[in-house]
Order: structure tokens, then sequence, then C-alpha cells
């Protein structure tokens, strides 16, 4: 049985259906929150082969001079 039985005022299951609301809750967020970490760890790695690829060489450039 999913929820115990109604008790005079229907708080015991109130309380169970609250319960088991923020759980589902709790668990959607920190889904969320480790999709947003992995995208972030994505574009940390993006942004350092972008830096890579602009830098100049080690070598000096001469402009014809």
């Amino acid at each position: 049985m999913l929820f115990e039985p109604l008790n005079s005022d229907g708080r015991k299951r109130s309380a169970l259906y609250h319960a088991a609301r923020l759980e589902m809750l709790h668990k959607r967020v920190v889904t969320r929150m480790e999709r947003t970490d992995h995208a972030a760890d994505e574009v940390e790695a993006a942004a350092e082969l972008l830096v890579e690829a602009v830098q100049p060489s080690g070598k000096a450039q001469t402009l014809g001079m």
C-alpha cells in the first residue's frame, strides 16, 4: 500500500505525500546540477583548446624588416 489509511483529519497521508514529492524534486535538482556540472566541464575544456589554438607559437615571427 502506497499510503497508509487516513487518520481523522488526513494529516498523515498529506505528510507522506509531501515527503514523497519533496524527495522527487530533490532528485530532479541533483540530476540538473550534475548535468550543469558536466556541461561546465565541457565548456572549460573547449576554452582551453581555444586558448591553445589562438596563442602564438614559441617562434618569433618577423614582419619582413
